[in-house]
């Protein structure tokens, strides 16, 4: 369990399995930024059973409040097998949470885990070039800008540009 002021980032919970892939599966939830491909709920549970959504490769950490209440999902995973690099991503699962600092403050977390934990000396966050929340998520958290990545993803039918932002090892300090 990754503990902040307001916000925890830790595993899945079995009891909250069925919840998490609804959630996930949420084209309403996932915005218009993001992937709307369907994740198999069976293929979804039997990755749970291998591994909790924890392995070598990737790990997916739930966002929860003090009250246990799930608001969002954080994860990590390796961008390329020739590398040690690290992508996140993030989802808050309601508006009513958006704007309220929770994905800075996830991504924060994450950042400092991985860092602290891992020998890991990049990590990066791409997003559409249209998503201005998550780019002001990514300078907030003190990620520099690298250029852009055409036709890097499909949403929606149609191929977008992401901005690549990142933060080495050497500009790492505890947040």
């Amino acid at each position: 369990m990754i503990k902040g002021s307001e916000i925890i980032l830790r595993h899945v919970q079995q009891s909250e399995l069925e919840t998490l892939i609804g959630l996930l599966n949420d084209p309403e939830i996932k915005g218009e930024y993001a992937r709307t491909l369907l994740n198999s709920p069976v293929s979804l549970k039997k990755q749970f059973e291998l591994n909790g959504f924890s392995s070598e490769a990737s790990e997916m950490f739930v966002i929860s409040d003090e009250l246990n209440q799930l608001i969002g999902v954080m994860g990590h995973f390796t961008t390329v097998h020739y590398s040690s690099a690290r992508e996140l991503g993030f989802s808050v699962f309601t508006k009513e949470n958006y704007n309220k600092g929770i994905a800075t403050a996830a991504v924060n977390l994450l950042t400092n885990y991985i860092f602290e934990n891992l020998p890991v000396n990049r990590v990066q966050i791409c997003m559409p070039v249209e998503h201005k929340a998550c780019e002001r998520i990514a300078i907030k958290c003190g990620y520099t800008k690298e250029g852009i990545v055409r036709g890097s993803i499909f949403v929606r039918g149609r191929y977008l540009d992401t901005f690549m932002y990142s933060k080495i090892r050497s500009e790492f300090s505890v947040n």
